[in-house]
């Protein structure tokens, strides 16, 4: 669909293929996130640091707006950025649009990039990163293990003060091990490898404007039961 705004086409195709229980991207969550810059204010930051690595990356020379495709941008040099905004809004097509100054390049606007008004070189573009996109390596989760589910426990090797001590998990892994439940520890690289589990724990300290909200954004995304769950996080 070209709109993605409240109550539109795109918005009720959305919302009838999720209440059917299938995958779809956008979400309708992500497109209310994306209608306003307050509700995604707080992806900015972390969004902005990889969008600076990227402008040194290139040498000064810096677009006011990008493109990105399935997660994947216009070169190599994009793809940190162009990952990390598709883990905080997973969309077919995404623009953002850039304000750029001597030190700092900042993000004016996140908004959906219409198929309709694709050039000729965007839309073949397009059409690349859909291919990539469709052709990854799809898992099957329950052929993994004996288990009858496997829990993904995301966790901090270096954080200080942990929500929960390592002799914790271990003596909860064994106690769930008995009554047929995996548990494997997962840490914020292994966000692309989510939807291979059953269920997240996340036994980090949770914060609105880290890895930890991504990862129960995309579990929700995902169907699956997640704690902490984004809601509970804002």
């Amino acid at each position: 669909s070209n709109n993605y705004g409240y109550q539109s086409r795109g918005y009720y195709a959305s919302l009838l293929a999720g209440s059917r229980g299938h995958k779809v991207i956008p979400t309708v969550e992500t497109m209310i996130d994306l209608s306003e810059r307050k509700l995604y204010d707080h992806a900015l930051p972390e969004l902005e640091l990889a969008l600076n690595k990227c402008r040194k990356d290139l040498g000064g020379v810096f677009p006011h707006k990008v493109c990105i495709f399935f997660g994947i941008g216009p070169s190599r040099v994009w793809d940190r950025f162009a990952k990390l905004l598709f883990d905080w809004f997973r969309a077919p097509a995404l623009e953002v649009h850039i304000t750029d100054s001597a030190q700092w390049a900042s993000i004016r606007k996140i908004g959906f990039h219409p198929l309709a008004r694709m050039t000729e070189e965007e839309e073949k573009r397009f059409l690349q990163c859909l291919e990539t996109y469709t052709n990854r390596e799809w898992r099957d989760t329950k052929g993994r293990t004996p288990s009858r589910y496997t829990f993904a426990t995301l966790v901090d090797p270096h954080e200080e003060l942990p929500p929960s001590e390592i002799s914790s998990l271990r003596y909860w892994a064994k106690i769930a091990e008995k009554m047929g439940v995996e548990i494997e520890p997962i840490t914020k690289k292994d966000l692309a490898k989510l939807a291979n589990y059953d269920a997240l724990f996340i036994r980090e300290t949770t914060s609105i404007s880290n890895h930890t909200y991504r990862f129960a954004r995309r579990a929700q995304q995902e169907g699956m039961p997640v704690i902490d769950d984004p809601l509970s996080m804002i």
